[in-house]
Order: C-alpha cells, then sequence, then structure tokens
C-alpha cells in the first residue's frame, strides 16, 4: 500500500475486486476512530453546508461517518456496484451524491469544495494528476485530508505467528512491520510536499487496541483481495490455524493504527 503509480490494469483489476467484497469490507473493517473524523472537521474549520468531495469512496463505510454533520458530498468512486449500494445506504440522505468515475477522468468543478478526503483508497489515484486536481477543485486554503488504517506487526511471538498465517493464506489486511512502516510515513509525506501544491502534512494518529477472536479475525481476513480468492478447503484450514492461535494467546491481539494526512492547499 505505497503511494507508487499503478497500471490501468492494477487499478481496474482492484475495482473489479472490491465490487465484489464491498460487503465483506462494510462489514468487518472496523470504523474510523470519532476522533480522527473529529479532527478533520476542526481543523479544516467544516461547519453545516461545508463542501466535501470523496475519493474513492466505495459503497461509503467512512462516508457514514462523515453524513450527519449537514455537509454537502460528493462522492466518487469506479465501481458501479459499489456506488449502487451508496446510493441505497443514504438514499435519505440528500446531502450526499455518488458519481461512477474514476477521479482521473472527474470534471471537478474549479475551486468549489472546503476539503477531499479519501480513505483507504487514494494510493490508487495516478500522479501529478491526483495533486492537481485536488488543488484546482479546492477552494482557498481548503484541506486535502488522506486516511488509512495500518496493521503494525512488531518482532514478538504473536505477530511472527500471525504473519506466518496471513503470508501462507494471502490474507494481508494492511499489514506491515514498524520499520516498513517507519519509511511509508516518509514517503507519503515527501510525495504530497513535493508536489508543490500542498503544505507539509500534519499527521495525526489514532488507535484502537482490539482482541479478536478467530472467527473475527478471519472475517477481517475476507476484505483481503486475495484471500476471498482462495478455495474453501483453504479458507477451512487458515480458519483452524487461526483458533488454534487464538486459544494459544487467549486471543488475537492487534493494536490497529489509523494514521491521517493533514495538508492544506498551497
Amino acid at each position: 500500500m505505497d503511494m507508487n503509480m499503478r497500471t490501468e490494469n492494477d487499478r481496474q483489476r482492484a475495482t473489479q475486486e472490491f465490487n465484489q467484497m464491498s460487503d465483506y469490507y462494510d462489514k468487518y473493517r472496523p470504523d474510523y476512530p470519532e476522533e480522527l473524523v473529529k479532527t478533520i472537521i476542526n481543523k479544516a474549520n467544516l461547519t453545516v453546508g461545508s463542501k466535501l468531495l470523496e475519493i474513492g469512496a466505495g459503497s461509503g463505510k467512512a462516508t457514514a461517518q462523515f453524513a450527519d454533520f449537514g455537509f454537502e458530498i460528493v462522492c466518487i468512486e469506479p465501481g458501479a456496484d459499489l456506488v449502487e449500494q451508496g446510493k441505497a445506504k443514504f438514499n435519505d440522505n440528500k446531502n450526499i451524491k455518488f458519481i461512477v468515475s474514476r477521479f482521473e477522468d472527474y470534471s471537478e468543478p474549479l475551486e468549489y469544495f472546503d476539503a477531499i478526503i479519501s480513505a483507504q483508497a487514494f494510493h490508487w489515484v495516478s500522479q501529478p494528476i491526483g495533486y492537481s486536481k485536488c488543488s484546482t477543485s479546492l477552494k482557498e486554503g481548503g484541506y486535502l485530508a488522506l486516511f488509512w488504517q495500518i496493521d503494525l506487526f512488531r518482532d514478538v511471538d504473536l505477530d511472527r505467528e500471525l504473519m506466518a498465517i496471513i503470508s501462507k493464506y494471502e490474507g494481508f489486511v494492511s499489514c506491515m512491520s514498524e520499520e516498513e512502516y517507519s519509511k511509508r510515513m516518509e514517503s507519503i509525506t515527501c510525495k504530497i510536499a513535493s508536489s508543490g501544491l500542498f503544505s507539509k502534512p500534519e499527521i495525526i494518529h489514532s488507535y484502537l487496541d482490539k482482541t479478536f477472536l478467530a472467527e473475527e479475525y478471519f472475517r477481517y481476513m475476507m476484505t483481503a483481495a486475495n484471500f476471498v480468492k482462495k478455495t474453501d478447503k483453504e479458507k477451512q484450514a487458515c480458519r483452524e490455524e487461526l483458533i488454534q492461535l487464538a486459544d494459544k494467546y487467549n486471543g488475537i491481539k492487534r493494536r490497529l493504527t489509523f494514521e491521517l494526512y493533514l495538508t492544506k492547499k498551497l
């Protein structure tokens, strides 16, 4: 989940796969922390009537956490099935609009939005066009808020054994080592600042300490595209290994990291 350019085939494949697993994603990925949402709202000076653009909205998991503040939200999502789910989910909220489009192809209004948000998606946007379109569509002094959920793995027995299971069955869900994560923060910060269009981002972290039951972690892994494609036999074998791991450690203890990169249009 770096910020490198992806090929067109990569982007199309990711859209198709995410369309297929959207139900799992909505059900089994944790919500973003309330403090992260409030940080964006407060620092970007958002109030009732503020205009937000969401890039890669999916079926609206992150959207839901901004939906009750009276914002006008335009959600861009390339997956047609996901857009239909989003429209159904927010059918009663006339302030939320879903559009089937890649952000690169979206005809953005000039200097219209007070803030742009993107949850778990901005690494799929082609650069430098992504930063350029964000800048042109934001009002003067508008904010870009990019955020992700990361599962950091430490050099301890539980983490090593869990990573072995994840690697065996390709159940990677935003997994990386602490060393990899340090490099990631530096890379994202550099790319935002070097665009010349946004300030050096403020990086803000929130955390969720959660002890997963084996079945809960199995469902969490079902939000990983490669794992979803495994055979029923392989999935059952993975489930059994997770049960053994949870029994050994009295649950699968994780500290999920939520990272927010908040930057202002120059």
